[in-house]
């Protein structure tokens, strides 16, 4: 029970960054401007069942998909790092900001596009969760209620986004969007630490797993 809290709560710190909170208030606020307060809400609300969905046929179908198409799980990482690297610098370095063109007249129309993907469900916030679902999956320590608690984990984090979304107006009065601005910046640098992360675990692991990697390793041992 301890190992599947721990894993649930590391999943939710995870995946609620991955998710860009601030970058994705910021575009909402920008995509729904001139919207009243009650379809502002309705569209927050949408939007959340719309993670949930991608969000579970990734963690739960993912590993079915590395392996239909035959890709190694710590490649698949080092390149999902990759992605979440040049997304991470964007973010952290600025990004651009939808126009008056940009929104749609019935702002419903945003909830699964642009909104629900690729924003918040791009590839690099996707990639990553397969890659989760993946590991509790294959993992011969975790059992079912272990992968189950994992998935909560994704949860509450898909439902703190939602409630972010949906006092966004509240948090615009409270903090300004120059605020919700820099903290999308910060957020970009802590998703650069991340991708580091993920790009040096499957590079090891290759290095640990191929015949190569263990010589190379025993040189540097010696």
């Amino acid at each position: 029970m301890e190992q599947a809290l721990l894993f649930a709560w590391g999943n939710f710190v995870k995946l609620f960054f991955l998710f860009c909170p601030f970058f994705v208030l910021n575009m909402f606020l920008s995509l729904t401007e001139g919207a009243d307060r009650v379809r502002k809400r309705d569209v927050a609300v949408r939007v959340t069942y719309v993670v949930a969905v991608v969000g579970a046929i990734a963690y739960f179908f993912g590993n079915g998909f590395l392996a239909l198409f035959g890709l190694d799980l710590e490649g698949f990482r080092i390149g999902s790092g990759i992605l979440l690297m040049i997304m991470a610098q964007g973010l952290a370095l600025g990004h651009e900001t939808p126009t008056a063109s940009d929104r749609p007249r019935n702002v419903a129309d945003i909830v699964v596009v642009p909104l629900g993907i690729p924003i918040i469900m791009g590839p690099a916030c996707v990639s990553p969760i397969i890659i989760i679902g993946a590991e509790a999956i294959k993992s011969p320590e975790m059992g079912w209620p272990t992968v189950i608690f994992g998935f909560v984990g994704f949860l509450l984090a898909m439902i703190a986004l939602g409630a972010i979304l949906f006092f966004a107006d509240a948090l615009e009065k409270m903090f300004g969007k120059k605020v919700i601005r820099i903290f999308s910046k910060v957020s970009g640098v802590i998703l650069m630490a991340m991708a580091a992360q993920m790009i040096a675990k499957g590079f090891f692991a290759y290095l640990d797993a191929s015949a190569v990697g263990q010589k190379i390793l025993g040189a540097l041992a010696s």
